[in-house]
């Protein structure tokens, strides 16, 4: 699901609608501007977009504060000067929230990680990125603080800090051939590269949870009085089918891999060039694998993409041969994601995760991955 930023501007919003067009009658040519809004609309998990508008005009009243200290603490752990003017909030992900920190030194985005993120694990992404960087795939630079340190801990949270770049929007789905063109392009310089990588595969992409953790997680939903839990239950067979599917894996075909290129970490730059936000979730993958989750991600939501697949093996190249256990990780992952958004849904940390995790596991239920996807993608 698209992010919604913490200062959303609807002109902005009004041009991405028409971007989107431009996607839409690639497949469907009597598309409308008013079809564009609405599926804008729903890839923020909003019902149209009257109800865009309203979401953004709430944000605007209620545009959320730093805490108090957070910017000079986080200029003082990172060497990034001192600070003078308010932190201005981004937007709200998985994660937490971002700020925009203005210091005498110049502007940059401080992001909240995931605790996991080590600067070990950050390190592992910076080799990836700066290999990227030399062969074209544009990306953030990376602030490291005076220890050297990609990470820091700040006020208990792992923090990251990149140079502020002017970006436009995460591309909006379903993509236009164009933008998947450049998507297959990039995964395929960071292929070429075959960084060997001997760390083991992450085990979010790796382990799965047993049914018995799935059918608790539904009487949770149910003691919690969730409106959605009569479909999480229609579909939980649908996912044990699913998880019947197993990666199949020759370690001699590991390398360092992005991991997580999906176009939520994505950003349009200057002729739509495609800048890649995010490494930190770098590990080993095959490519076969790591093509497999891309799919997914890129040409199969809403719908399978016909057009966008075709671009985007084009800007790819030399494509590996594929076959169902090509998307084990992508199910490992996406069952994953799954599981902890319904959780945070039921029991959120506070209110912006209890937003943004309640859109998340309405998403998740309205469009599910499943086994019959994932062979009619193949088909295609």
């Amino acid at each position: 699901m698209k992010l919604l930023s913490d200062r959303p501007n609807i002109e902005f919003l009004r041009k991405e609608a028409k971007d989107l067009l431009v996607a839409l009658r690639e497949t469907t040519p009597s598309a409308t501007l008013a079809d564009a809004q609405r599926a804008l609309a729903g890839e923020y998990g909003l019902r149209d977009w009257p109800a865009l508008k309203a979401e953004v005009e709430r944000r605007l009243t209620a545009t959320p504060a730093a805490p108090a200290g957070l910017a000079d603490a986080l200029a003082e752990s990172f060497g990034l000067g001192a600070v003078i003017g308010r932190p201005r909030p981004v937007a709200f992900t998985a994660m937490g929230r971002c700020w925009d920190l203005a210091t005498d030194c110049g502007r940059w985005l401080a992001v909240t990680v995931f605790d996991w993120i080590t600067d070990e694990q950050a390190e592992l992404g910076a080799r990836l990125r700066d290999a990227a960087g030399a062969v074209g795939v544009a990306a953030p630079v990376a602030v490291r603080s005076p220890q050297g340190r990609l990470v820091e801990s700040v006020r208990g949270e792992n923090w990251r800090v990149h140079e502020w770049l002017e970006v436009g929007p995460s591309p909006a789905l379903p993509v236009s051939a164009a933008v998947a063109r450049r998507a297959g392009a990039a995964y395929g310089k960071l292929h070429a590269l075959a960084i060997p990588s001997e760390v083991p595969m992450n085990p979010y992409v790796v382990w799965r949870r047993p049914e018995s953790e799935w059918d608790k997680l539904l009487e949770r939903a149910r003691n919690a009085g969730k409106p959605w839990a009569d479909r999480l239950e229609a579909m939980l067979p649908v996912w044990f089918d699913l998880q019947a599917i197993e990666a199949d894996v020759d370690p001699g075909e590991l390398i360092l891999c992005n991991s997580n290129l999906i176009p939520t970490h994505v950003r349009l730059g200057r002729d739509d060039e495609l800048i890649v936000m995010e490494w930190d979730f770098a590990g080993s993958m095959t490519p076969a694998l790591e093509l497999g989750a891309a799919l997914t991600q890129w040409v199969m939501r809403p719908a399978i993409n016909r057009k966008a697949l075709a671009a985007f093996r084009e800007g790819y190249g030399d494509w590996p041969a594929m076959d169902l256990s090509s998307f084990g990780v992508a199910i490992t992952g996406w069952l994953n994601w799954t599981y902890n958004s319904i959780c945070e849904a039921i029991d959120p940390q506070d209110p912006d995760h209890a937003d943004f995790a309640e859109r998340e596991a309405i998403g998740v239920l309205d469009r599910p991955m499943t086994r019959a996807g994932l062979e009619q993608l193949l088909e295609v």
